[in-house]
């Protein structure tokens, strides 16, 4: 059969009822798993796979592709409406996605994401389709150093991610480049930072890390504040016209939308590199190529550019999956192992001898990409409610699925643990405007970059094939181009003083210093601690610790020696960057203006005041009485909010999920978001049933005790 005719026999064969059922039975599988923080589209095809034994091979692929293709998009609706990423290709789309659901826009935003989800999806489909017979020499084009490259200019976007907070970025990419290297190490086979816990020899999983610092932080900052998702826009229209206009939004940015797709195509022809890389490649590439740009205040390209690169990845990484049998993604990686149960070979032969497999997998990415986009279209007048919901009922739900999420991912409570800390690191790195991208970028690369970097030595002995082979040359100059760029652009920048001034003062605050000092300590240690390592494990280790350890003394110095300060207080300065895009929520952002208008506005110049604390002072003595009251109200709720958070890490450690998690929930909604009884009551106890029916019933996942009560 040749590859044209078996075109034909796919479409004859997914024409038939029983091929749709299965496919319709796949797409929502992954749109249901792919909603479900901390249960991604992987998770959904792996629990199928049992089930799948007597299917027909076409039936079965056609089941898992579906449910591969149909999480992506879904995974945007929980990014959009509480900030929550389904999976870590979706976290680039909370930047732009929340704001926008917090302007009451939520349905917007959902149509741009579905739009771009489908139209992205098509374009890479028809990428891959020109490029099947250059396959091979695309692939075997990418080695060692070339896979390194691509990581390190993934690395270089912490610089273009940082911009107004350089240092601050930079500090908080190489925490999560130090998160990355926790467990056994690539290459020599020491175990690092994992403290005498075997539950981490595997590492940090990146989706535990998305749960704490997105879902998490957010549900704190919502019933801190005390606010819906969608802030003072009660009189926003959600309806079916809002979706649409979203729709048609996509089709006025065709260049933004082509550029997204095919970079996202192309990140998805690289194993192993996965789509939060091209997500987040995408919205940096928007965001340094469109006119007017306002990433992280709700610019719906910020939703166009990521979401269309994450379908397209899909269709690009169907390409090295199917035409080599090397998995694309890990996605792919659990759908090429349901291949080979079912008697089927990927690889150069599949495509010679069974072409309507190949055919059918490219349709039915677009099929489940267009259906699941259809679902978003149809259901967001409904989905978008969520979003006016009031906090002291959304932010202790969300807490609560969150962490049973990343219970669920393996069934371990050091997930547990690791989610409610990530979620307290992300509120502090909030409270002080330091951006969690670099931390997520950092992550997501850092195993790539060492174990690329460190088998690029070992196999072409020595540095030079990183400027000898073609592609790695033309990678390295793309990187030296981006730093330089942005040096460039920073140093030509025009900001006003008085914005220079109150970025020093923003940057110098008391607990900013303290946190920065705290991340010069982790920094400290890890440089201590990977001094023990064997050699081709402490490499990258002693670099990130260094370089962190450097720049946190670098900020300190400059924040706290006047001469410096005043000489190169801008290095350190909060500007107008990426702390825009930790989504401060309105009406805190106005106390906050307002705070400083009554600092500032009518006394004397600021550079001839006293310091910041006098200016404190200052706004307090003249705040009402009313407003005072409101500051100590929400003192209380923060302080509340974080003894609860944990209180849970204790309980769950101590006595385990089932006992811990009505407990909290009842004293979250009860005592910081201020329910009645009958509310609380009603809703703990429907919550907890409803979870240990998921997990004991329906999951077969037994809820362990904890220390004290084991069973």
């Amino acid at each position: 059969m040749d590859f044209g005719s078996g075109l034909v026999e796919a479409l004859q064969q997914m024409t038939t009822w029983s091929f749709l059922l299965w496919f319709l039975i796949g797409v929502l599988n992954g749109t249901i798993f792919g909603l479900l923080p901390g249960l991604s589209g992987s998770v959904g095809i792996a629990l199928m796979i049992p089930f799948t034994f007597d299917m027909e091979p076409m039936q079965a692929m056609g089941l898992f592709v579906a449910a591969l293709a149909g999480q992506n998009f879904a995974g945007s609706i929980t990014a959009i409406l509480i900030n929550t990423p389904g999976s870590s290709v979706n976290a680039a789309t909370t930047y732009d996605g929340y704001p926008l659901s917090r302007q009451g826009r939520g349905g917007f935003a959902i149509g741009v994401s579905a739009m771009a989800s489908f139209l992205g999806s098509l374009i890479g489909i028809a990428i891959i389709i020109a490029l099947f017979p250059l396959t091979r020499s695309i692939l075997l084009s990418f080695s060692f150093p070339e896979l390194t490259m691509l990581g390190v200019l993934g690395l270089a976007v912490i610089a273009v991610a940082s911009r107004g907070s350089m240092i601050k970025g930079l500090i908080a990419g190489m925490i999560g480049l130090l998160i990355s290297f926790v467990g056994f190490a690539p290459i020599g086979g020491d175990v690092r930072y994992v403290f005498g816990q075997a539950e981490l020899y595997d590492g940090i999983g990146a989706v535990i890390v998305l749960i704490g610092l997105f879902a998490v932080t957010e549900a704190l900052s919502l019933i801190v504040h005390n606010q819906k998702v969608a802030a003072g826009s009660g009189t926003t229209r959600l309806g079916r016209s809002q979706v649409w206009e979203g729709a048609r939004y996509v089709f006025t940015k065709p260049f933004l939308l082509l550029r997204s797709s095919v970079l996202g195509t192309g990140i998805g022809l690289i194993p192993a590199v996965g789509g939060t890389l091209a997500a987040f490649l995408a919205y940096f590439q928007a965001a340094k190529t469109v006119r007017d740009p306002k990433f992280g205040q709700g610019d719906p390209r910020g939703v166009l550019a990521p979401e269309a690169a994450n379908d397209a990845k899909d269709a690009g990484a169907a390409l090295p999956s199917l035409a080599f049998g090397i998995p694309g993604s890990a996605d792919w990686a659990i759908v090429l192992g349901a291949m080979i149960m079912h008697g089927i070979t990927p690889g150069p032969n599949l495509i010679r001898d069974s072409p309507d497999i190949v055919w059918m997998s490219i349709l039915v990415i677009i099929g489940a990409s267009f259906v699941s986009s259809s679902f978003g279209i149809v259901f967001a007048p409904w989905l978008t409610k969520v979003t006016k919901v009031r906090a002291s009922l959304l932010a202790p739900l969300i807490i609560v699925l969150a962490v049973t999420g990343a219970y669920g991912i393996e069934s371990r409570t050091t997930d547990v643990l690791l989610a409610i800390a990530f979620g307290l690191l992300g509120y502090a790195m909030r409270a002080i405007g330091m951006p969690v991208i670099p931390l997520i970028l950092g992550l997501v690369l850092g195993p790539m970059v060492e174990r690329s970097y460190l088998q690029s030595v070992e196999t072409f002995g020595g540095l030079s094939a990183f400027v000898t082979r073609p592609i790695s040359l033309v990678l390295v100059v793309l990187t030296v181009a981006v730093i330089v760029f942005e040096i460039v652009s920073n140093r030509r920048a025009k900001v006003p003083e008085e914005a220079k001034r109150e970025g020093v003062r923003s940057a110098t605050r008391p607990r900013t210093l303290a946190i920065i000092a705290l991340f010069g300590v982790i920094a400290a240690v890890a440089l201590v601690l990977a001094t023990d390592f064997r050699e081709q494990s402490r490499t990258f280790p002693l670099i990130i610790s260094t370089v962190m350890l450097a720049l946190v003394v670098l900020y300190l110095a400059i924040a706290l020696v006047p001469v410096l300060r005043r000489r190169f207080g801008g290095v350190i300065a909060d500007g107008h960057g990426m702390e825009q895009l930790m989504h401060v929520p309105d009406d805190l952002r106005e106390q906050l203006d307002e705070a400083v208008s009554a600092a500032d506005g009518s006394g004397p110049d600021p550079a001839a005041q006293a310091g910041t604390a006098t200016k404190v002072e200052t706004a307090t003595a003249v705040e009402p009485a009313g407003e005072q009251e409101a500051n100590a109200d929400l003192a209380a709720r923060m302080r509340n909010s974080i003894v609860l958070l944990v209180a849970f890490a204790a309980g769950v450690w101590l006595v385990g999920l089932a006992v811990t998690v009505p407990v909290v929930l009842f004293l979250m909604m009860r005592y910081v978001g201020r329910e009645t009884w009958r509310t609380t009551v009603i809703t703990t106890v429907v919550t907890s049933a409803a979870l240990y029916f998921l997990f004991v019933s329906v999951l077969r996942m037994p809820l362990e005790g904890g220390t004290l009560v084991p069973f």
